[in-house]
């Protein structure tokens, strides 16, 4: 027993139970917490003293009400009728009837529940009872209120409201299972994979007034603002509303919309958005605003005069950037998780939504289940994208539609019932491109050439600005509307973008006919980081330079490819040659294909370049193929002979040399170095270094000799090493 109740005479058997509690006492308590600890300690020797008065027995305080059992149901009755007579505070009251078993001095059984339930359904100065009391009462007014489904409870209960002299008679609807006011309707299908982030949004809900759902467009906002509404429906008393803004062109007709669904009229005096936030005031309310991207600053408007009037009402809106308003708290909707197997919440939605068009559709098959999952990750975990590929199950199978996943948006076409802005992928995406600006549209557009992400300079250069502080701007503007990612994990930040928004935006490049002007210069600016990149090789920052290559390695391959195929040999060659000498260090071999590729084109045209390609492509011994190192690297040294072409720098020349040492022949290496040292001025320090270690010669257990990576020391190459672009 809680402390504080009293204990006298104890009924038991058939018991009649009256439970109150104070409606808004939470709110009460932040306001004034010593006005409330006051009016509470009057409102316990109230209760107390109309509850001793009429034999009962108060057996339990429960948060800032009070539990108490009376034999007869009109003594009861009486005294909470009496209680709220006096009482300041508004307090609710509940009473049923039925068997409980006194276990000490508290009671135990399922009448207890009924009337905690009865209570928790009426309002601050209302005193309800359950059908199982009001059939035992005479000479009581009662007004019948029906059955009603109450929260727990099995089957629908019977309420009465007393009626009294001194008491109001007059209530909002009780809050009942099927009276709940607010205008929800039950979801036709079930959300996944989002457990963590609905009870994310209702915590944020409980410290903020308004929580923006943000997010790229088809990631599910909608969906998880509704399942959030749906499970805190019990704590609005006044309900949850929705507002579908999407219908919405014309943003000066935004209070228009709410006010009609809430049925509220314009006040004479009064704007309609001050006529909304006067009808709310008071009001223990949750609006979800859904779709506010386009008429954001009116949505903010409407929302800052409504939380402006109001402390009790709450709102979740759903944008694909924030609204801007005070104690807004953004909370980014990410897309599903999509991992290497099939027990990813992205692969769980399109199992589910794929059985609702083939009943029979499974993952049993192992190609298709790892083509689910392809598809799952091709589609970044975008919800909406996901459905409309499995609704695709009806008429094929996973294979064939991720062999089509390039022809995504005329491929992910769902239904016309749904919202105009999901009919189809394009539309979704579609819908926040049309809300860019000019600027904003370009550079999107333009940011597209990148492959595996971009920083403020590389953005920078393929916008062909003039201004890069205009540029993060822009920048800064995409990733707030959701179309660009930002990643600041490694201290500098990298802008991306979902491989679905890449497509679309590169769609838009094609269509505005700049798409090979931005791609060349995309090419050019990765061709133009070549001085910058070995000056950062050629320093004790040298791990910087491997980490670079790394992280752009996807982006050199393409600059890579569109020079080859366009005939820019300048450009290609330049990339293809320090690349590969980045990769060789690292293991990533890639980039010597590269350089082989370009090396009839550049001896047909005598390239400058030609004796460096020469060098790089021999580096082929290391991946085992001996005949293709001794072709090239004699051509390049007859290359570096000529004395027609640019240099390679000459401790690299040797390094190359080393693949003799794993064709058995290391004379021939020593004689390279020997030849470099009479050829080339300096000390040669490494080179001499290198020719020492001349004799070694690495076996692989049952296979051809295979090249030790050795330099000075076994060590990786010296800072000091000059680039071979450099010579």
């Amino acid at each position: 027993m809680n402390g504080g109740a009293r204990q006298g005479a104890s009924p038991s058997g058939v018991v009649t139970f009256l439970f109150t509690d104070v409606e808004g006492s939470t709110q009460r308590w932040e306001a004034d917490a010593n006005a409330m600890r006051a009016a509470l300690a009057a409102h316990d020797d109230v209760l107390r003293a109309a509850i001793e008065a009429h034999g009962g027995f108060m057996f339990k305080h429960t948060g800032d009400g009070v539990c108490a059992a009376f034999a007869s149901p009109r003594s009861a009755v009486d005294a909470a009728v009496a209680a709220q007579r006096v009482l300041e505070l508004p307090v609710r009251m509940g009473i049923a009837t039925g068997e409980a078993e006194l276990r000490g001095v508290d009671y135990f059984g399922a009448v207890l529940n009924r009337a905690a339930r009865v209570m928790a359904a009426g309002h601050g100065g209302q005193v309800l009872l359950a059908e199982s009391t009001a059939v035992l009462l005479s000479g009581v007014e009662l007004l019948d209120l029906g059955p009603r489904r109450l929260r727990d409870l099995p089957i629908p209960v019977g309420a009465f409201q007393v009626r009294a002299l001194g008491l109001r008679a007059d209530f909002p609807p009780l809050r009942a299972l099927d009276s709940s006011p607010g205008n929800l309707r039950p979801q036709l299908t079930s959300l996944i994979g989002r457990e963590s982030e609905v009870a994310g949004v209702q915590a944020a809900l409980r410290t903020h007034r308004l929580v923006t759902l943000i997010g790229v467009g088809g990631v599910g906002k909608t969906r998880l603002a509704l399942e959030v509404a749906t499970s805190l429906v019990d704590e609005f008393p006044d309900g949850v509303w929705f507002f579908e803004l999407a219908a919405v062109a014309d943003p000066a007709a935004v209070p228009d919309a709410v006010a009609a669904v809430l049925g509220i009229t314009q006040q004479p005096g009064k704007t309609v958005s001050e006529s909304v936030a006067a009808a709310l005031e008071g009001r223990v309310r949750l609006l979800v605003l859904d779709n506010c991207e386009h008429v954001r600053d009116a949505a903010a408007d409407l929302v800052e005069a409504i939380l402006a009037r109001s402390a009790t009402v709450r709102i979740v809106a759903t944008s694909r950037e924030g609204l801007g308003v005070a104690d807004e708290q953004l909370w980014l909707v990410p897309s599903l998780d999509v991992g290497p197997g099939i027990d990813s919440a992205a692969v769980n939605l399109f199992v589910d939504r794929a059985r609702s068009v083939a009943s029979r559709f499974s993952l049993g098959n192992a190609d298709e289940a790892a083509a689910v999952v392809e598809i799952c990750r091709r589609l970044d975990g975008i919800p909406l994208a996901i459905e409309l590929a499995a609704s695709r199950m009806a008429s094929m199978t996973p294979i064939e539609v991720r062999d089509r996943l390039d022809q995504r948006f005329r491929l992910l076409v769902g239904s016309r019932r749904g919202p105009h802005h999901h009919h189809t992928l394009r539309h979704a995406v579609q819908w926040s491109y049309d809300l860019l600006d000019d600027a904003e549209k370009t550079l999107l557009s333009r940011c597209s050439v990148f492959t595996g992400g971009f920083d403020l300079q590389a953005a920078h250069a393929v916008a062909g600005s003039g201004d890069d502080l205009a540029t993060l701007d822009l920048l800064d503007a995409l990733v707030r509307k959701s179309l660009l990612v930002a990643d600041r994990s490694s201290g500098r930040t990298r802008f991306s973008m979902l491989e679905t928004i890449r497509q679309f935006a590169g769609d838009q490049l094609v269509a505005s006919d700049e798409s090979d002007e931005a791609r060349a210069t995309h090419a050019r600016y990765f061709a133009g980081r070549e001085v910058d990149i070995l000056a950062v090789w050629d320093s004790p920052r040298q791990r910087e330079a491997y980490t670079w290559f790394d992280v752009e390695l996807a982006n050199l391959r393409a600059a890579f490819r569109w020079a080859a195929d366009h005939s820019d040999l300048d450009t290609a060659a330049t990339i293809a040659v320090y690349a590969a000498l980045l990769g060789g260090w690292v293991n990533q071999y890639e980039p010597i294909a590269w350089a082989e590729e370009l090396i009839a084109p550049a001896q047909a045209s005598h390239h400058q370049r030609l004796a460096q390609l020469y060098m790089m492509a021999a580096q082929c011994h290391t991946t085992g193929r001996i005949k293709d190192f001794l072709r090239y690297v004699e051509a390049g040294r007859a290359a570096i002979d000529s004395g027609r072409y640019d240099p390679v720098a000459p401790e690299f020349e040797s390094t190359i040399g080393l693949g003799y040492v794993v064709t058995g022949q290391p004379q021939r290496w020593v004689e390279m170095c020997r030849n470099v040292i009479a050829r080339t001025p300096g000390s040669h320090t490494v080179i001499a270094v290198l020719e020492a270690g001349a004799p070694v010669v690495v076996t692989q257990p049952g296979g051809p000799p295979a090249r030790r990576r050795l330099s000075c020391c076994g060590r990786r190459p010296p800072a000091a090493w000059p680039s071979p672009a450099r010579g």
